[in-house]
């Protein structure tokens, strides 16, 4: 009879964070020929899909274990008290020594979430605004709609992928507030992200307005140039003016310049 021997002398398990995420409370112990590992997953959101591998110290970390199940591999949720369990003796056979375990977490999906608009802030119409966003599919371009209350009041077919599209507000909308922004894959119209309220205002207009005071002044100062400064109309320059013509239609003398000249 074949006999197989495992023995597991040590267990070290890394914890592995990123991703807005933790990977934290790891516990391993031995079950006959089996490994049971007892993780954490923490995240910020609960939302969000991992990839999660256990690695060992056998092979320097190059290459997830195979033989094992449980909460491991693709679309693994957040949560407390996740386990794998590894068939060390169908994978390793006969085996003894120490062995350091590793798991990893890779961030494979997050839920949409607009970070733009934020609560209390407005958009000018006429302007542009920048709506941002995080997480979704981003091989996926996103459909966009403005909805004030329950109505949607306009709709933008396409705004990329890119987690930010600059929105030229059309001037023909109406200022209030209560207005959000819908995004969503055309595909997948249940799973829409909306923005906090936000209001539209009208986009202000500068007048610039001239004192009475400052106008008369102008007045008084083109008036004065006109006639010489003084009052006294200067005939050189207005011969036909009423003080400038005599009684018989015959030009007046000029007064002499100003210094007593000729």
């Amino acid at each position: 009879m074949k006999r197989h021997i495992l023995t597991l002398s040590l267990f070290s398990l890394s914890i592995i964070s990123g991703f807005g995420q933790t990977i934290k409370n790891i516990q391993a112990r031995a079950e006959k020929n089996k490994v049971i590992v007892s993780y954490d997953l923490v995240s910020d959101n609960e939302g969000q899909k991992f990839t999660i591998e256990l690695k060992s110290s056998i092979d320097n970390y190059v290459a997830p274990l195979k033989e094992v199940s449980g909460d491991v591999g693709e679309n693994v949720s957040p949560g407390i008290g996740k386990t794998i369990t590894w068939n060390a003796l169908k994978e390793q056979g006969n085996f003894s020594g120490s062995v350091t375990f590793e798991v990893d977490a890779t961030l494979t999906f997050s839920p949409l979430t607009i970070t733009n608009p934020t609560t209390g802030s407005s958009a000018k119409l006429g302007k542009t605004m920048d709506v941002k966003w995080q997480g979704g599919d981003k091989t996926r371009s996103l459909k966009m709609a403005l909805l004030q209350g329950d109505n949607t009041v306009t709709e933008i077919p396409s705004v990329g992928s890119s987690g930010s599209y600059s929105w030229s507000v059309p001037k023909t909308l109406s200022k209030g507030d209560n207005y959000q922004i819908k995004l969503f894959d055309p595909s997948k119209p249940n799973d829409a992200a909306m923005s906090a309220q936000f209001q539209l205002k009208k986009t202000s207009i500068l007048v610039y307005i001239i004192p009475g005071a400052v106008v008369a002044g102008a007045a008084a100062f083109l008036l004065l140039n006109n006639n010489g400064g003084n009052g006294a109309v200067d005939c050189n320059l207005n011969p036909t003016d009423p003080s400038c013509v005599t009684d018989n239609g015959e030009l007046a003398t000029p007064p002499p310049p100003p210094g007593g000249g000729n």
